[in-house]
């Protein structure tokens, strides 16, 4: 599977848990070069568009990125 079209310019993608080493790689291998239609912050992008995506969100934070996109 190819890698998220975001992977260029995605904080979490790069280095946002630089503290973490192996969660991060394991994160990384999962969501953005993985199944990244799963990741949180591809579908708050995907639906909302990229400056509505939290600096903070993990790609595992499914149910913040519903919030988000109920809110609208």
């Amino acid at each position: 599977m190819a890698d998220c079209v975001c992977v260029p310019g995605c904080p979490f993608f790069n280095d946002r848990m630089a503290g973490m080493p192996a969660l991060a790689n394991q994160m990384k291998r999962k969501y953005c070069q993985g199944n990244f239609e799963t990741c949180a912050r591809f579908t708050v992008m995907k639906a909302l568009g990229r400056e509505r995506v939290p600096a903070d969100m993990f790609p595992n934070q499914v149910e913040r990125a519903a919030e988000i996109l109920t809110a609208g």
